[in-house]
């Protein structure tokens, strides 16, 4: 057997290899040592295989072991059947020797329900007694609040007996008869307002707790727990009754039980009247939230008067604190983390007044006390009561502290977005008036000079703000700049928006230039990529590690920012020329088409704008149009299809081909030619399938499928039904096909892969709306 088979585990095979090569270091080692090595070996394997051998050994006599006591079950199990058959069968000889056993049965049960309800009736008869006996106590505790005279124990306890047998009186009474169960309604209504006169109580307690541990009057607060944790109890109690109704119910009609056993049940333990969830552990934590906060929130406003004794407040809090660490706390069972629930409550409260007070215009002597009173805060809590920084969550001024020191920061950011605002006017009504021909640079390429100005105030604050060694403040400058790029972004892209629309739909009203001037915005917009990514690498490199990724990543949002105004010039740009296009786009495939030569016309509109485009657009941005330019004169040849046409194997095919090569020559002169012929590939597609025979288009459609995932059926659908060569019944017969086969495709599962048919405007990916047919890409 080879080594590779008795080795059933990589990682020995490794081990074996270190093994050997620890053992034999050097050649010599093969001559005086493989034997001894060989003999050592040989005695580990030999010890291995024998603990091995007495393992497997060992474990057989277990199994074997363990299915002798499982034969012997069985013949247990079988035993044990045996004899509860046999009981079974006395059972039912024994009632034939009693011949009344049915009517003893009913007596026995009968006599059990009297009892029953002979102590229930004695019980209804001193509840006046008692429901006067708990009033009296409720008078006399109220009375003796201030001494702390009473037991809220044994107040508790008989109160809860009346309204536990309240509930079981109603709900015994509820069983068969709706009068009584009224009547005893009005009997009773009296403890639901002693029940709310008694939590009261509890609650007015409650808020008195400091005063009681400050008396040493801690027995009180361990009373009122009790309560809480008897009415807890009282409440799962109730759910788990509640969960298992169910249960019980189909127990009572399906268990055989006749109506002088349910009667019994009812005495015994039930029906009752579903008792009130009270959730007292809930309202006492209410309870605590509520007095600390009021308590902090009046020393704010009593003692430290604002911020000018603000200080004081962190000698406040830790006096109580540990007074409720050493009073209140011992009270509380442990379950409930009582002095972590005071430590979050105070600090929260804490949080919140200071929010109040820097929510106010502050002076610089303000804001350095309070930052110098955060900064003691926290120290002063893990000096005094050991509560580490990562406990008192949210923190003082949430990461604030900054801000506030570096104030400027608020009044740079505001001078800068007023600047840009202004600057911003006169571009926005030079740019929709264009009265001149825009600015020219060296370069010859348009541009507006906005940049110059833009970052000649950006770049002030950056300095200062670096020569000042502040790089938190430099990152959020950077970040309040983005602000306002974004603003500025919306801006011009709204208003390309607006001018678009203008000069598609009523030129005649707007002015010339904008083919231009639209030009130079993106020109512009580039120039301010390049002057941040300038910024964001020499400056950048200057700044501390920390830092420096945050402050790339945001001067790498404002290259992005600047960036998107530049598309949308260029996506402006498209649409004006693609507009010019649209009559003869929305004539293809019509019989004018056929007739005349349309493409020419369109060579000749796009040499035009392509020259203006190549002589003064940047270089990036120009390619970057082409390729769009290129993208959808090959989809508006395919949305075409949605428009009222008709296929002419043949002469169509032939047509569009000529049409393919003379555009691809075109577009060469100003697009990679690879790139030219992936695009207009999309149209190669339509001659494809308008030219398959019938039996080849199934094939022909999956064949182009592989490459192109997301191509529509129902484009293929409408170029079939629009040929003249196919008859209705062949038609229908291609179509259930293919739309069988294509069933399972969606638009999650076609996600992943989207091609230039995703961008279809007639005829949408899957899983999108499907817009109104019409011809041309527009």
């Amino acid at each position: 057997m080879a080594l590779q088979e008795l080795v059933s585990d990589g990682n020995a095979r490794q081990y074996a290899i270190q093994r050997l090569a620890k053992l034999l270091r050097h050649p010599d080692d093969l001559a005086y040592k493989a034997d001894d090595v060989r003999r050592k070996l040989a005695q580990e394997k030999l010890l291995i295989d024998a603990q091995l051998n007495t393992d497997v050994r060992r474990q057989f006599d277990d199994v074997q072991e363990g299915l002798e006591l499982m034969y012997a079950t069985g013949g247990q199990i079988g035993n044990v059947k045996t004899d509860m058959q046999q009981v079974d069968r006395l059972c039912t000889s024994a009632q034939s020797y009693l011949t009344n056993f049915d009517r003893i049965q009913k007596i026995s049960i009968a006599n059990r329900n009297f009892v029953r309800a002979n102590e229930f009736y004695k019980q209804f008869n001193e509840f006046h007694q008692q429901y006067t006996h708990v009033r009296a106590m409720m008078a006399d505790a109220k009375a003796n609040f201030g001494q702390g005279n009473f037991n809220l124990l044994r107040l508790h306890y008989f109160l809860y007996k009346l309204e536990d047998f309240r509930n079981r009186a109603l709900g015994f009474a509820g069983v068969n008869d709706a009068d009584a169960e009224q009547t005893l309604s009005q009997m009773f209504g009296g403890i639901d307002e002693l029940v709310q006169e008694f939590e009261a109580f509890l609650w007015h307690v409650a808020e008195g707790m400091y005063d009681l541990a400050l008396r040493s009057r801690t027995n009180i607060i361990v009373q009122l727990l009790k309560v809480v944790e008897v009415e807890e109890a009282a409440d799962r109690a109730q759910e788990r009754e509640k969960e298992g109704a169910g249960l019980a119910h189909r127990q009572s009609v399906f268990g055989g039980s006749d109506k002088l056993s349910l009667a019994s049940s009812a005495l015994s333990r039930g029906p009752r009247k579903e008792r009130r969830i009270k959730n007292y552990k809930q309202k006492l934590l209410a309870l605590i939230h509520d007095f600390i906060d009021r308590r902090v929130s009046d020393f704010f406003k009593n003692d430290a008067k604002g911020l000018g004794e603000v200080t004081e407040v962190t000698g406040f809090v830790i006096d109580e604190l540990a007074f409720a660490l050493d009073a209140v706390a011992p009270a509380f069972p442990s379950d409930y983390y009582i002095f972590d629930l005071f430590i979050d409550e105070y600090h929260q409260s804490v949080v919140k007044n200071t929010d109040a007070l820097v929510a106010r215009d502050l002076d610089g002597g303000e804001i350095l006390m309070l930052l110098r009173w955060v900064r003691e805060y926290g120290a002063a809590m893990r000096k005094e009561l050991g509560i580490p920084k990562e406990q008192l969550k949210p923190a003082l001024l949430e990461g604030r502290e900054d801000s506030m020191a570096q104030e400027y920061l608020d009044i740079a950011a505001s001078k800068i977005r007023e600047w840009i605002k202004n600057l911003m006017k006169t571009e926005c009504e030079t740019f929709v008036r264009r009265e001149d021909a825009p600015s020219m640079g060296e370069d010859g390429l348009y541009v507006t000079g906005g940049s110059i100005y833009l970052f000649e105030i950006i770049n002030q604050n950056i300095e200062l703000v670096t020569e000042a060694q502040r790089a938190k403040l430099l990152c959020d400058l950077v970040a309040e700049c983005n602000k306002v790029f974004q603003d500025v972004s919306k801006q011009w892209r709204d208003l390309l928006a607006s001018e678009k629309a203008k000069q598609i739909e009523t030129p005649e009203t707007v002015a010339e230039g904008l083919v231009d001037y639209t030009m130079a915005l993106a020109n512009e917009q580039i120039r301010s990529v390049v002057q941040a990514e300038t910024i964001r690498d020499e400056t950048g490199d200057r700044l501390t590690r920390s830092h420096q990724e945050r402050f790339k990543n945001e001067l790498s949002l404002t290259m992005d920012i600047f960036m998107n105004v530049a598309e949308a010039a260029t996506q402006t740009l498209a649409d004006i020329v693609f507009s010019d296009l649209r009559p003869i786009t929305s004539a293809l495939y019509t019989p004018e088409w056929y007739q005349d030569d349309l493409l020419q016309p369109v060579i000749e509109t796009l040499k035009d704008y392509c020259q203006d485009f190549q002589d003064h657009l940047d270089k990036y941005l120009y390619k970057r149009l082409m390729q769009d330019l290129l993208s959808r004169f090959a989809l508006s040849y395919v949305d075409a299809v949605a428009g009222k046409v008709k296929f002419h194997k043949g002469k169509t095919t032939e047509k569009l081909n000529l049409e393919i090569h003379r555009a691809s020559k075109f577009f060469k002169e100003h697009v990679d030619a690879g790139a030219v012929a992936d695009t207009l590939n999309v149209v190669r597609i339509l001659v494809s399938v308008i030219d398959s025979t019938p039996t080849m288009i199934f094939l022909e459609f999956f064949s182009v499928k592989k490459q192109y995932p997301d191509l529509p059926l129902v484009l293929v659908e409408d170029i079939l039904t629009k040929r003249d060569d196919l008859e209705k019944q062949q038609l229908k017969t291609i179509l259930e096909s293919l739309r069988q086969k294509t069933k399972g495709d969606t638009g999650s599962s076609l996600a992943k892969q989207r091609t230039l048919f995703s961008k279809l405007k007639n005829y949408p990916p899957l899983g999108a709306a499907t817009p109104k047919t019409g011809g041309g890409f527009f």
